[in-house]
């Protein structure tokens, strides 16, 4: 995507392609607001776990719909003044993505799936681009890792 973002718009490419889109158009407005209700809904669905954990540590006499939802809330503002106040948070965050997305998104389910199907030992296309893919994944997570703590270390 980069590659098609830079063959795109050039040496003017921004750090995300739809800023780069035009703004009065329907089409680019309909984009930007997609790419909007990402990272909404994978906020609900990373924080859900989080305030089940919270609310199964009350005493089961305060585990009712209004804990529930004042919990979720205050975990919900909490992340958001973090989010705001931490100077360098967005470069936290991108280390946190860059060595743990990629391990538990790319590096694990390949491993795993050599292992279990047992077909790292025969050696044959399929492992090759599995291979290729687990090679793909850490050079792109060492690469991630790095560039965040440069960004963290610049900021600091």
């Amino acid at each position: 995507m980069a590659i098609i973002g830079y063959l795109m718009y050039g040496s003017h490419v921004e750090s995300q392609v739809t800023l780069n889109l035009p703004l009065d158009k329907v089409s680019s407005k309909l984009a930007i607001y997609t790419t909007l209700v990402n990272p909404i809904s994978k906020f609900a669905l990373m924080v859900t776990p989080i305030t089940d954990a919270l609310k199964d540590l009350l005493p089961s006499t305060y585990r009712n719909r209004v804990t529930s939802i004042l919990g979720s809330t205050v975990l919900v503002m909490s992340t958001a003044i973090v989010a705001l106040t931490v100077p360098f948070f967005g470069d936290l965050m991108s280390l946190v993505g860059a060595f743990l997305s990629i391990t538990a998104s790319i590096l694990l389910p390949c491993l795993c799936y050599l292992q279990i199907s047992g077909t790292y030992k025969k050696y044959g296309y399929e492992v090759v681009a599995i291979v290729a893919i687990i090679i793909a994944g850490i050079v792109m997570g060492i690469s991630g890792t790095y560039t965040s703590i440069m960004d963290i270390v610049h900021h600091g």
